[in-house]
């Protein structure tokens, strides 16, 4: 690891009293509630010496970036409240190379840096707005393999127009427009004319009935040329399966959970898929299909407490990080996704999770990895693809 967080000053160890994992809580405070990035985003700069995270403030429907500095010597904490958004979408993702966050707000993307200095980085046309306010620019940040482009799933009139945004001009281009519900769109890690798109449920903002997704995960070529669905023969709900929370693995691999059956990864290229992991998660997330991570599950909070969970593929084996997750302690709502959402930095070094092991407060933690693999390995309880079903 590069710092020793034990040695930080705004970061309080927690050991797992079941398990015995040891990770550090921020307990340093710019919000009532703070919490990490969506799990497909690190909001630590690839240097490793700012974690970036959400600070919100219940009733108050938005959330502002913060900064804390991960060098023990040098601590510091900055809140930025201008850099705010809402809306359950237009998530922040951290500029490859740099220690700047990308974030939406309204019909236009800014950039915030740690010494609190945001720039204008790309808007809408106004003639393509019409008026108009979207609901969304993009779910979540997602910048192409070339760092040139960020991919756009504009939210608008119970419309979704696919477009992106050229980070150096500003520049934007529509590549598509659909009549129904499309978000979650990720780059591929190896193409810059590669996107991976989720069709997602829908209501009608007229009468409030909800349509449903037919299949989720899509391929799409944004030079017009590809659009199809990632399995074509399964059919959301009706194949015994509820694929969800998709994402890239930074070698090229498709990866989801089903919130029936277990952890899979795809090779786009020969359409192999294979099961990983035995355990039916909410979120799952890795970056080189080696170890994983997990929560399990926010969706049955309230009948029983949540966890967060390690999985090593190398032997077969997951360990809780966090075995007993209170329910937090105010409401989740579009924008208090009030989830754990674990995700490996980019370096794999850390895993990033929101938690609520303080009596139900949201808090952001951290937890190193190169101690878990080794406690994995010796404590942990076999999961592997053919484990037996039944675990909690």
């Amino acid at each position: 690891m590069k710092y020793d967080l034990s040695k930080h000053p705004y970061f309080e160890a927690y050991t797992d009293p079941e398990t015995g994992v040891t990770s550090y809580l921020l307990k340093e405070r710019v919000g009532e509630q703070q919490m990490n990035f969506y799990f497909t985003n690190s909001g630590m700069t690839q240097d490793g010496e700012y974690l970036w995270f959400q600070a919100l403030n219940w009733p108050a429907e938005i959330s502002t970036l913060a900064a804390v500095s991960m060098n023990p010597e040098k601590p510091g904490l900055r809140h930025f409240p201008a850099a705010g958004f809402s809306g359950g979408g237009n998530l922040p993702v951290v500029m490859p190379g740099s220690h700047d966050v990308l974030f939406g707000v309204r019909e236009s993307i800014y950039k915030v840096s740690p010494d609190g200095k945001i720039t204008k980085v790309l808007s809408l046309d106004p003639d393509f707005l019409n008026n108009r306010i979207p609901t969304r620019l993009m779910t979540h940040g997602s910048i192409s393999c070339d760092a040139r482009r960020i991919i756009l799933d504009i939210r608008m009139a119970d419309k979704t127009y696919i477009a992106t945004g050229d980070l150096e001009t500003g520049e934007v281009t529509m590549v598509h427009k659909f009549a129904r519900h499309y978000d979650h769109a990720m780059y591929a890690p190896n193409d810059p004319n590669l996107i991976l798109i989720d069709q997602d449920w829908e209501r009608d903002s007229m009468t409030g009935e909800r349509f449903d997704v037919d299949a989720r995960m899509w391929l799409m070529d944004l030079r017009g040329t590809r659009f199809e669905p990632v399995l074509p023969g399964n059919w959301f709900r009706h194949n015994g399966s509820i694929i969800c929370h998709d994402f890239w693995s930074k070698d090229g691999w498709l990866c989801w959970p089903d919130l029936l059956d277990r952890v899979y990864e795809h090779n786009p290229a020969t359409r192999e898929t294979n099961p990983v992991w035995n355990r039916a998660a909410c979120h799952a997330h890795t970056i080189d299909r080696r170890y994983w991570v997990c929560d399990d599950s926010p969706y049955k909070w309230g009948k029983r407490p949540c966890k967060v969970v390690f999985f090593d593929r190398e032997s077969g084996k997951e360990l809780d990080i966090f075995s007993a997750l209170p329910v937090p302690n105010c409401p989740k709502s579009a924008v208090f996704h009030l989830e754990p959402h674990p995700s490996f930095t980019d370096d794999g070094e850390y895993i990033v999770s929101m938690t609520t092991v303080r009596d139900g407060r949201v808090d952001l933690a951290v937890t190193p990895v190169e101690p878990l693999i080794s406690m994995c390995r010796e404590r942990g309880i076999y999961a592997g693809p053919d484990a037996q079903p039944g675990k909690d």
